[in-house]
């Protein structure tokens, strides 16, 4: 009798048990794919970080016959070659043409101080995605600028060592302002 209760099933219902695992199978198959393709065409900012660290002795660039070419000492020759806005480059060199920022869009990243605290030296990290003037301050708890720097960096990963060995320990706030965006932090001198 059960026999022909599963016969009876399988016939007035054309999924049958195979059918439906194939079915789920599909259905997560497609449903993974579906995700992969969303966080493929979502935006990351890491895209236009660019980190200059190339080891070598020197290096540079010239112009030949309209061609472009960066070099550094020790390693191959490499071309950029360049047509309109289009640009092919190969190695360890960057193009220094970045695209511009949108209005309003953040310079500056993964701003970091280190040591801290401090005794002789502290250093202050970050990424720039374009060239900016950079305004360095150190404050004390009184409100004084004790230190004071304005600079251009360029795009790419920038290291501002500061001497704090003349400084009184004591906490003090690290003030740096890019492109119309202030950052501060606590620092410790020892």
């Amino acid at each position: 009798m059960q026999l022909c209760m599963q016969a009876l099933y399988i016939q007035h219902f054309p999924f049958s048990l195979i059918n439906l695992t194939l079915m789920k199978h599909l259905f997560t198959k497609y449903l993974l794919i579906a995700v992969l393709m969303a966080i493929a065409w979502l935006p990351t900012s890491a895209q236009l970080v660019l980190v200059r660290d190339v080891a070598a002795s020197s290096g540079g660039t010239g112009t030949a016959g309209g061609i472009t070419f960066d070099y550094t000492i020790g390693e191959p020759a490499v071309a950029t070659i360049a047509a309109g806005s289009w640009m092919l480059s190969q190695g360890f060199q960057q193009p220094e043409i970045l695209p511009p920022l949108a209005p309003g869009v953040n310079p500056l990243m993964d701003f970091i101080l280190f040591p801290n605290p401090a005794s002789t030296t502290a250093r202050m990290q970050f990424n720039l995605l374009t060239e900016n003037m950079i305004t360095l301050m150190l404050v004390n708890t009184a409100g004084q600028v004790i230190y004071s720097e304005r600079r251009v960096y360029g795009a790419g990963k920038v290291t501002i060592p500061t001497p704090v060995d003349k400084l009184a320990a004591g906490i003090y706030t690290v003030i740096i302002k890019a492109g119309g965006m202030i950052y501060t932090e606590k620092l410790i001198v020892q």
